[in-house]
């Protein structure tokens, strides 16, 4: 009975819980904002300045700054190019995506001259909070191990008839290719492979698309041209999908009988849900501006399916094996954050303003209503923890165009000190007018970032990380149309 629950446990955890690990709660908390080229060039920076659709996402204070309607549309161009390190081999990908990462529409009415309720906003957009397209390739040759450790450590103590139940998707599938079997020596059977314990090639490709945004529909106020209030719910949407091959080949002189496998995994998330946004902005007098946001935490439902392909080429003969798809749906809650914002006014020639954002990745959790997760949210609680994203950005007039220079540092979300997946920004963008009711903005910005990624767990074996660095080039233009 006792051997029986284990192989459940395992069984609701590994098709369960593929999808749902301390990566992903990171993963699905990230907010990049990609909206406006007003925002980008100005590095987002934008929670105490406002009159922005990007801003109204940060602070939606923001919006009660308009004193006209209007609409905005953003076409975006990136490149996302990734470079991985493995065992001294160094890798290259990239891919290349067009989008149109914001709309928006504001609707402003004035209330009062002379009462302290000047104007009131309404207004819906629609922002991409991050981007989830990657290619990433690594390989390399590791002296040490091969996945198969990984799986014959697991499956010590394990018959072969529970193999199927216990790992339908990962050890069974390699079992029944032949890259697991029973051997024989003067002690009796034990689990081997004709895969060689090290020394051979080893690397993975990455290939995903998706993206996370979120639709706002704010309403806003101006109290005497000095004090906005600002209120927004949001409905967030998540899709991502895209595929992980994973692959290990003999070096080319080596004596074996084990030619190459592969092990590929088919993923896709699919998720809907909703938050609220308050703000406020306050001009403390002629060049000081103050601002403050809070942002409740995202509630998703989550809908994820998962199905892998295992194949195997020994003494030339090629088997595969492929496994039932499996579907499930559970519940995300993203951290909450605080958000605080200065800008400065310089004259009638520029403005420098400052974000600071807070929160805390630790506090990410999974929920579902026939599975404990508490495990897991417990990982996740001792993995991450709470972290500061900074944001910094100018605007200078030069005549009826605006130049405009950003920055951004987005902290690590493995605490406070630390680097590890930190990530920074820098951009710059330009507005020209083309009337007195349109105009048109463009930016650029490159974003870098580190991150370490590993294969597998080899135990006491060891295994190097994919060391990967990630650049991304963003153009921005966005037509922008008062009226």
């Amino acid at each position: 009975m006792k051997k029986a629950l284990i192989i459940t446990l395992i069984i609701l955890f590994s098709v369960k819980l593929f999808g749902q690990g301390t990566d992903d709660a990171f993963l699905f908390s990230q907010t990049y904002y990609q909206g406006t080229a007003k925002a980008m060039g100005m590095g987002n920076a934008l929670g105490a300045v406002g009159g922005d659709m990007t801003a109204v996402n940060i602070n939606p204070a923001g919006m009660g700054i308009y004193r006209s309607n209007e609409f905005t549309t953003t076409l975006n161009l990136m490149d996302n190019y990734t470079h991985s390190t493995y065992y001294g081999a160094s890798n290259g990908a990239n891919n290349m995506r067009l989008s149109i990462p914001n709309l928006g529409y504001v609707s402003a009415k004035q209330r009062s001259n002379y009462k302290p309720l000047r104007f009131t906003q309404f207004g819906i957009g629609l922002t991409r909070t991050n981007d989830y397209n990657i290619h990433s390739y690594a390989k390399g040759i590791n002296p040490t191990s091969s996945k198969i450790d990984d799986y014959l450590a697991q499956i010590d103590g394990y018959s072969q008839l529970e193999l199927q139940d216990a790992f339908p998707y990962t050890i069974y599938p390699a079992w029944s290719t032949y890259l697991i079997d029973i051997y024989h020596d003067d002690l009796g059977d034990y689990y081997g492979s004709p895969v060689p314990q090290g020394n051979i090639w080893q690397g993975q490709e990455n290939t995903f698309k998706g993206r996370s945004e979120e639709w706002t529909f704010a309403g806003s106020a101006n109290f005497s041209d000095r004090f906005f209030i600002g209120i927004s719910a949001n409905l967030a949407h998540v899709k991502r999908f895209g595929t992980k091959v994973f692959q290990e080949s003999r070096v080319k002189g080596t004596e074996t009988d084990f030619d190459q496998w592969s092990f590929k995994e088919d993923l896709r998330s699919d998720a809907f849900g909703g938050n609220v946004k308050l703000g406020f902005i306050f001009h403390a007098n002629r060049w000081l501006r103050l601002g403050a946001a809070f942002h409740s935490p995202t509630l998703y439902n989550f809908d994820e399916s998962w199905q892998t392909e295992t194949e195997s080429q020994i003494l030339g003969v090629t088997r595969k094996y492929i496994s039932p798809e499996s579907n499930y749906e559970y519940t995300f809650f993203s951290p909450l954050k605080w958000i605080g914002s200065l800008a400065f006014i310089i004259g009638q020639q520029g403005i420098i303003s400052i974000d600071a954002e807070y929160t805390n990745y630790g506090a990410a959790t999974f929920k579902a209503n026939d599975f404990d997760y508490s495990a897991v949210n417990e990982n996740i609680k001792s993995t991450y923890g709470r972290t500061f994203n900074f944001r910094l950005g100018s605007e200078w007039a030069l005549g009826d165009t605006y130049l405009r220079l950003g920055a951004a540092y987005y902290g690590s979300p493995f605490g406070l000190g630390e680097t590890g997946s930190s990530v920074k920004k820098a951009s710059f963008g330009i507005s020209l007018p083309v009337s007195n009711s349109t105009t048109f903005d463009f930016a650029y910005e490159l974003s870098y970032g580190k991150s370490f990624l590993y294969l597998y767990d080899a135990g006491d074996l060891g295994i190097e990380p994919i060391a990967q660095q990630q650049f991304k080039n963003n153009l921005a233009a966005t037509l922008k149309v008062k009226f």
